[in-house]
């Protein structure tokens, strides 16, 4: 199964799109609608407010000062500055529509709203610390910053997200927790309950459709059922072995849906790929199709990091197999069933 490469044109559409999109966004959140300003009368004297809608599309009103020249003065900047970025944002939405008509991935609707809303709600945003997007949805993004469409067909709405336990000088976490975030979407999220009733959920689910949102931290020493605290998510997460190998070095990239565009991290693909390797030798005999998927998005990923940028898989297995026999023990036994589907890649593996 061979990745299609996408057009030159497709490519570099996506990479204007992407290089925008990170400009703008290290510290704002795209798609959320720029506000407006309005003028309210007290006791005879007038006042400017910046008026915005929140999460839950109520509408807020952040006071700027009294209609003066003084605070006028600081309007015409405020304006300029809402203008460039109209300008901008305008800029983002041509790139997006263009880079799917050439032929990029794009997101569906229900999933991407998702990830809007914890885009807006500050759970979603690029830089060392923050939180990332794993699973189906980071090999989707992958994809189109690679410069390729995927064979293997999505068919899963599960988003996974991601963060460390550890406290991150210079990291605002959101200012609303996650669950928070999801409930204010207005789709109907509920949580998942465990098998333990006394142990918070970690997994929350929209009642009749298959969305599910999957809050995730790495799993350090011995197994652990308990959740734990992720200031990135400003919420509770899973524990599962593997993750902090996974979540060093994150990528940041634009996530393309057919109406907008969010940011956010994304592991890198390197580590994306043998991450997947060593998933897949750590499922239970029930989730056989799991895990054969799991070595279909790896084999994939490798095979464009063996033609296009090959220098850091080296070093990426180099970290994996030092961290133990049990994780090269693992690797290697994924390695051999690679072999017939994924010969090349298995054998420059094995080469270094």
């Amino acid at each position: 199964m061979l990745p299609t490469p996408l057009s030159l044109t497709a490519r570099t559409l996506y990479s204007e799109l992407n290089e925008l999109a990170i400009s703008l966004g290290v510290s704002e959140h795209l798609g959320r609608a720029p506000g407006t300003i309005s003028r309210k009368s007290v006791k005879g004297a007038d006042y400017l407010y910046y008026q915005y809608r929140d999460l839950d599309g109520r509408t807020r009103q952040a006071y700027i000062g009294p209609d003066n020249e003084a605070t006028r003065a600081r309007l015409k900047d405020i304006e300029a500055r809402i203008a460039d970025r109209e300008s901008d944002l305008a800029r983002l939405n041509e790139l997006r529509a263009a880079f799917i008509a050439a032929g990029g991935t794009a997101i569906e609707h229900t999933p991407m709203r998702v990830l809007r809303g914890l885009a807006d709600g500050g759970v979603l945003r690029p830089g060392l610390g923050c939180a990332q997007l794993v699973g189906t949805y980071a090999f989707i993004a992958l994809g189109n910053l690679l410069g390729v469409r995927w064979a293997s067909q999505i068919r899963t709405q599960d988003i996974d997200l991601a963060g460390t336990a550890d406290i991150e000088l210079g990291v605002s976490r959101p200012d609303i927790p996650t669950p928070e975030i999801l409930d204010q979407l207005g789709m109907g999220f509920i949580p998942v309950p465990t098998l333990d009733p006394k142990t918070p959920t970690t997994s929350y689910r929209v009642r009749g459709q298959e969305v599910r949102v999957d809050l995730l931290v790495p799993l350090r020493g011995k197994p652990a059922s308990e959740p734990v605290f992720v200031p990135s998510l400003n919420a509770l997460a899973q524990p599962v072995r593997f993750l902090d190998y996974l979540l060093e070095s994150p990528v940041a990239v634009t996530l393309v849906g057919r109406r907008t565009q969010v940011l956010a991290n994304v592991p890198a693909p390197e580590r994306f790929a043998l991450h997947k390797l060593l998933v897949s030798e750590s499922r239970a005999s029930a989730f056989a199709a799991k895990a054969e998927k799991d070595r279909m998005q790896a084999g994939q990923v490798l095979q464009v990091l063996l033609q296009e940028a090959p220098d850091g898989v080296e070093a990426a297995k180099s970290d994996l197999v030092s961290r133990g026999k049990g994780w090269a023990e693992k690797f290697e036994r994924a390695l051999k069933k690679c072999q017939k589907d994924f010969p090349d890649v298995v054998n420059w593996l094995r080469g270094f």
